[in-house]
């Protein structure tokens, strides 16, 4: 048995998703012990993640939240781990109301049993504020943001990827308030963050497209462009070319020429 879930989990690894979860089925779950049927469900999820079947995706980690509420203590970093997944793959439904309850379950369990300062407490902070940023919530997700950037910053340091990710998250909550020039100086100290930390990279490739989306909305176009096309030939270098960021970049860019090059 696990045998075949480490060669599943290395087929998922290697996104041959077709393959693993063939091998899913030579599994009699039925017959297996509940500490199992956790694994099970949890490789079956990250497939159907992948593959985009959100509600099977969903389904899955429900059947593995049950089994992890009976067998685990309700302190158990594992059972705040699934919950945080169930969150998230909520979340990529457009389902955030209801994903907030399972993402605060997962913090109070994290704040519960793990010192003040743990990372993962930043994490699950950061999965919140995205929740909350997507029902318009903007002050109460910046709030949440402060605070889990004010956490890598006194763990890793103001140059790292936990705060690259609050100052994006941020600049996105600022431009909705308005203060756009505020957000562009986060987007560059996160894409200066990113670029060293991470290279050719689709996070860095997706803070460029924020802050090129955010210089033009500012009138600021041949800058903007200069973000634009790094953002997109990252895309293009990874081989993402059905990427919707990279048609974003490709709008925008041409918006922005048409605005800085054609005479009036």
């Amino acid at each position: 048995m696990l045998d075949l879930i480490k060669e599943i989990s290395s087929l998922i690894s290697d996104r041959k998703f077709s393959e693993a979860d063939e091998l899913c089925k030579k599994i009699d779950v039925q017959n297996i012990e509940d500490s199992e049927k956790i694994f099970f469900y949890d490789l079956k999820s990250k497939i159907y993640r992948e593959t985009g079947e959100l509600k099977l995706a969903e389904d899955y980690i429900r059947q593995q939240l049950a089994i992890a509420e009976k067998i685990y203590d309700p302190n158990d970093l594992t059972l705040s781990a699934i919950l945080r997944n169930l969150a998230m793959i909520l979340d990529l439904q457009q389902k955030y109301s209801e994903a907030i309850p399972y993402a605060e379950q997962s913090l109070a369990i994290l704040r519960n049993i793990l010192p003040s300062t743990d990372l993962r407490i930043a994490d699950g902070i950061v999965t919140l504020a995205k929740h909350h940023y997507e029902l318009g919530r903007f002050k109460l997700a910046e709030e949440f943001l402060v605070e889990a950037q004010s956490l890598f910053e006194a763990k890793q340091g103001r140059h790292s990827l936990g705060v690259a990710t609050c100052l994006n998250n941020l600049g996105r909550i600022l431009e909705h308030l308005g203060n756009t020039d505020e957000a562009v100086n986060l987007y560059k100290e996160s894409v200066e963050i990113r670029r060293d930390m991470l290279g050719s990279h689709p996070d860095t490739a997706f803070v460029l497209l924020n802050l090129g989306t955010a210089l033009a909305d500012l009138g600021n176009h041949k800058e903007a462009i200069q973000a634009l096309m790094e953002s997109r030939n990252i895309y293009l270098s990874l081989g993402l070319d059905d990427s919707p960021y990279l048609q974003a970049c490709r709008d925008n860019i041409m918006l922005c020429w048409n605005a800085a090059y054609t005479p009036c």
